[in-house]
């Protein structure tokens, strides 16, 4: 089986037609379709409905269509990895939460690269639960998350370094109206429209008291959107649909050029370290970004 076989009937899929197909993997026809052939005959199965006038997969190539996809996908990231270790020798795996991934993880990424350049890092982003799991279960050398303050995630462990970047507080915000003021001004009894995370999410639970519950008090609650996704709940306060806490890392830019207008006089909010963990074993990959990190890292 060849690789191209399966890049042939994925493309087969995208542009529909077999003609199509074939010109854009820049082979002819004919032999474009008996390589579709070939694969059809190394699975053992048909992936085309040959008797349909029109382009039309089976039942068994609609249902294992995702995972060839993923296959692929998984393959070519191997190879990547791969060719980078083989060029710069063991790298580090760091995770951390996707809302991390957009305000803290590009500053340290600079901060890197102008200090330590030769040192590797590999990147995974996910939701912050899966990245305590991944890197309690060994698959990550660093954890890069955030945290309420005087809370940290692993408290006295004897096998878990921990290292504090900074804070950062989560503030309330809302689009401006046309005289800079908030969009949605708070007065006592007046609708809050309010774009909230979910209650099992970390966010949520941070805010869930005194701050909603303080609000929930003081104003009719109007539940826009839950979500457990920052950016979403950005785009959403950006757009005037309402209020929500965000990361000031994530929306320092927006609290300057006046898109969004703090509340946290009014509604407060908690303060967030961004920390740092690793295994307490010298693990080589890891070890000289820690250090790194340890004597200067970048501002949060």
């Amino acid at each position: 089986m060849k690789i191209e076989w399966i890049e042939d009937f994925l493309e087969l899929i995208e542009a529909g037609t077999f003609s199509q197909a074939a010109e854009r993997r820049h082979v002819t026809q004919p032999a474009f379709s008996r390589r579709i052939r070939q694969l059809e005959e190394w699975l053992g199965v048909a992936l085309i409905d040959r008797r349909s006038p029109r382009l039309e997969l089976t039942a068994h190539a609609r249902t294992y269509e995702p995972q060839l996809r993923e296959w692929l996908a998984r393959l070519y990231a191997m190879r990547s990895r791969l060719r980078s270790d083989a060029r710069q020798g063991p790298r580090a795996i760091l995770t951390t939460q996707h809302t991390l991934t957009v305000s803290y993880l590009p500053r340290l990424l600079r901060h890197l690269r102008h200090h330590a350049p030769e040192v590797g890092l590999q990147i995974t982003s996910s939701d912050r639960s899966v990245c305590i799991r991944d890197f309690e279960q060994g698959k990550a050398d660093l954890l890069l998350c955030s945290e309420l303050e005087g809370a940290p995630l692993f408290d006295d462990s004897t096998t878990i370094e921990r290292l504090a970047l900074g804070a950062e507080r989560l503030l309330p915000v809302c689009a401006p109206d046309h005289h800079g003021g908030p969009l949605h001004p708070l007065e006592q009894g007046q609708r809050l429209p309010l774009i909230g995370y979910d209650t099992d999410s970390f966010l949520g639970q941070a805010l869930a008291t005194p701050y909603l519950l303080d609000a929930q008090r003081r104003y009719e609650i109007e539940l826009v959107c839950e979500t457990a996704f920052t950016i979403g709940i950005r785009q959403l306060a950006l757009a005037g649909l309402g209020i929500g806490w965000l990361p000031h890392g994530l929306i320092e830019e927006d609290l300057e050029s006046g898109k969004l207008v703090s509340l946290l006089d009014t509604l407060g909010g908690p303060q967030l370290v961004v920390a740092c963990y690793r295994h307490r074993d010298e693990q080589r990959a890891a070890a000289p970004l820690w250090h790194l990190l340890e004597e200067r890292p970048p501002a949060v």
